[in-house]
């Protein structure tokens, strides 16, 4: 029996990919948001087959000829040649391999390195990485990492790490890290590398990739890029710094700290909402009724649903639920099994619904969602003043 995470492509797509646009297991794995043995264990079970690394490397477009032209008459190194093709040096090292070039290093005519250990250290010390001081004084990555090891040179650590892009510390702003945790747990996918924290998330909608943008650009520089596997969606990416580690945990669960105020728990409340809640409407079931406007979240966190419905009962709004709106197993109209049971309750009854809006009106950050929430609020206002309606009070 197949595990319930397994991780299965879709076949005519990955031969796609891997045969017509001839990308590598890694090319397709970061399409799909997945490591390369998992593309290569979806390929072995259809029985697609691979390619030898042969073929592999023709895609390389140049001959014996050209490169000895290149690399003994115009003096370019193979660093120059790889780029001047497009490829990787590696791919140059192996076609000189291929076609018996020897290089000018084996046959004693490069010019000898003349780099001190002064001139090394001051490099390395201006946050210059080994590959980028390679460049530099034009020799190989490994050539300079086997001179930094001569020198007895200490090394940065992968903690010091030198970053492209400012990174800033998080503001330590409790109401903001409520917001934060609720909308990780509902819509982002976080993950904890060496030297940084990094948020992603993938949207076809606008509004969602916005507010993940106006949450982290001060503290960052986001990246968003088109997502190859599915038409319209867009992936944004957040590399943060290790201050933003209470991200990284999902657990089904909201935390204790912020069940214990009113206010952290709105602000939690609200970036869960911002992720899994829906402000709908339900049609009239009588000719001339007006639309019954409504809030509804379902997720398969049972403990975050449940903890979030007690917890709003407590604070004099009347939750329908939880209970389970669809069965683990079962697939949605969008073509989409569920991997466990999905959890639902709704806020109906008119001063529930007017308080909860009240709360959360300030604290919502999603646009479209904001926009929901003034149309609701419009909606319960109407229905208040209607003579088949029993009115409520307005005021909090």
């Amino acid at each position: 029996m197949a595990a319930w995470n397994k991780r299965v492509l879709d076949r005519d797509e990955l031969t796609r990919l891997y045969q017509e646009q001839g990308l590598s297991l890694a090319k397709i794995g970061k399409v799909y948001g997945c490591d390369a043995g998992v593309v290569l264990r979806n390929m072995q079970e259809y029985r697609i087959p691979t390619r030898d690394l042969s073929e592999s490397t023709t895609k390389v477009p140049t001959t014996r000829v050209q490169l000895v032209q290149w690399y003994w008459k115009d003096k370019l190194s193979m660093f120059d040649i790889a780029n001047r093709l497009g490829c990787t040096h590696s791919a140059i090292v192996y076609k000189f391999k291929r076609f018996g070039i020897r290089s000018r290093g084996h046959l004693g005519l490069t010019p000898p390195l003349k780099l001190t250990k002064e001139t090394l250290e001051y490099l390395y010390n201006r946050r210059l990485s080994l590959d980028k001081i390679a460049r530099i004084v034009h020799r190989s990555k490994g050539g300079i990492e086997r001179r930094f090891v001569k020198y007895r040179l200490v090394p940065r650590g992968t903690p010091n790490r030198a970053c492209k892009y400012k990174k800033s510390d998080f503001s330590e702003n409790l109401e903001e890290k409520a917001y934060m945790i609720g909308f990780r747990l509902g819509d982002l996918n976080v993950y904890d590398k060496v030297n940084i924290i990094q948020i992603r998330c993938s949207s076809t909608h606008r509004a969602q990739i916005h507010l993940i943008r106006s949450l982290f650009s001060s503290y960052t520089t986001p990246f968003t890029f088109p997502n190859k596997a599915e038409e319209g969606k867009v992936e944004i990416v957040c590399l943060v710094n290790k201050t933003f580690g209470f991200l990284v945990p999902k657990k089904d669960e909201v935390p204790k700290w912020v069940l214990d105020e009113d206010r952290l728990f709105w602000n939690f409340f609200a970036g869960y909402a911002d992720a899994e809640g829906s402000f709908t409407f339900k049609k009239p079931g009588r000719e001339g009724k007006t639309h019954i406007g409504f809030f509804t979240i379902q997720s398969q966190d049972k403990g975050i649903i449940c903890m979030l419905a007690e917890r709003l009962e407590n604070l004099g709004v009347n939750c329908y639920g939880p209970r389970i709106s669809r069965r683990g197993g079962t697939v949605d109209k969008r073509g989409i099994r569920n991997n466990r049971d999905m959890w639902r309750f709704d806020v109906i009854k008119k001063k529930s619904l007017w308080l909860m809006l009240n709360k959360i009106e300030n604290l919502a950050r999603h646009s479209e969602k904001k926009t929901r929430i003034q149309r609701l609020k419009d909606n319960l206002m109407l229905r208040n003043h209607l003579p088949y309606s029993r009115p409520i009070s307005l005021t909090l």
